[in-house]
């Protein structure tokens, strides 16, 4: 119970988020943190964990060394560092956090200045490393990164990041810095507000053209190309025929239950709605969807764009500190048809006893942590 209650106690990165790079720059400097490392630092809405575990891959093809950092982990506080490829034990992340107890710090800078620490002390080539939140004030800022990697933009987090595409498009351009590389995907809304900042800091922009790659879904094939834009910005010369087989737990992930063909996804945000209906719609129906939200998500707009693809939709929150009641859940779906559950192991038994062809599970990258490990992992 104690390590169900830390896995799904991870909302406290945001119950005391805090932002801002000088903690974690005097932090770090108290430390003696020096940067050795080269560093490709990726922001944006969405796909970025697999983006740069994509990047990292085609970096260690190359023979590189290669230290990753991402989140949120989805069992054990370990997967958010990776060396090689390999995440490593949660004794050693929570000693490595240990060394900053003494530093007024969110949980968030002690997790990233372990990393940081730990990369500098492992000798790394490279350093791919994921973006918090946000981007010009997110404590992974902090690093100098010759490569600013920005993936598709949406309305996320406006409490933090502002009310509009543009507005969140500015913050998550201030990663770039003078003389860097920017990649970013061609024809976004976000574009021209990044191609601007980049300008004003001397920075080029490099566009991920798409890469043709076996990839099932069309947002894996774009975190593929980005990617290899990254790569190639690095100055890696990969076999374009070479594709990273390891894809991250609740990404399109593929599950049995009662013999049923689960998908399990960890999108969140109405872009990820969008790309996760259209590949549903190849599926043959019917089919039925589990969903679980938290309070910040916008499960209204997203449930009145089902457009018939499901036959039938449940609906319900989980454990964490922005769970909602049945009650709550009910006055903000309304009359939209969908039946209201008091967990997602409920709504995945009901969405079962219908005998469909296939049962997505969506709506939070740590909902269908609680549903794996409720499910799929139970006892381990």
């Amino acid at each position: 119970m104690e390590k169900e209650k830390l896995i799904m106690n991870r909302g406290k990165e945001t119950k005391t988020m805090s932002f801002g790079l000088a903690r974690m720059r005097k932090a770090l400097a108290g430390e003696g943190f020096r940067q050795n490392f080269r560093c490709i630092l990726i922001a944006g809405s969405t796909g970025k964990s697999q983006t740069a575990v994509f990047a990292e891959q085609l970096l260690i093809r190359a023979g590189h060394k290669v230290g990753t950092y991402i989140s949120p982990h989805l069992e054990h506080i370990g997967e958010r560092i990776r060396l090689n490829g390999c995440g490593i034990s949660d004794s050693l992340y929570y000693s490595e956090m240990a060394r900053f107890k003494k530093y007024s710090l969110t949980y968030f800078e002690k997790l990233t200045a372990a990393a940081f620490m730990y990369f500098m002390r492992k000798k790394v080539k490279w350093a791919v490393v994921e973006v918090g939140l946000g981007g010009r004030l997110d404590a992974t800022n902090v690093l100098k990164n010759e490569i600013s990697l920005i993936t598709g933009i949406c309305l996320e987090h406006t409490e933090y990041l502002g009310g509009s595409v543009p507005e969140i498009a500015r913050e998550k351009a201030g990663i770039i810095k003078k003389g860097s590389m920017v990649i970013i995907r061609p024809g976004g809304a976000e574009s021209d507000i990044i191609k601007k900042i980049a300008a004003s800091k001397n920075s080029r922009v490099i566009y991920a053209s798409p890469v043709k790659s076996f990839y099932e879904t069309a947002f894996l094939r774009e975190n593929y190309s980005f990617a290899c834009a990254a790569a190639s910005a690095a100055g890696v010369n990969f076999k374009k025929n070479y594709f990273p087989g390891y894809i991250l737990p609740a990404r399109f992930e593929k599950r049995k239950y009662r013999g049923i063909d689960v998908i399990l996804d960890g999108g969140h945000t109405l872009d990820a709605w969008r790309e996760i209906k259209s590949e549903m719609r190849k599926i043959p129906a019917p089919r039925i969807c589990v969903f679980y939200a938290l309070r910040d998500k916008k499960i209204e707009e997203m449930l009145s764009l089902s457009n018939g693809i499901f036959e039938k939709i449940f609906c319900s929150s989980f454990p964490h500190e922005r769970a909602m009641s049945k009650s709550e859940l009910k006055s903000r779906i309304g009359s939209r048809g969908v039946e209201i559950t008091t967990s997602p192991q409920e709504s995945l038994m009901k969405a079962a006893a219908l005998s469909p062809k296939v049962i997505l599970c969506f709506g939070s990258l740590l909902g269908g942590a609680y549903l794996r490990k409720k499910i799929w992992n139970a006892g381990k």
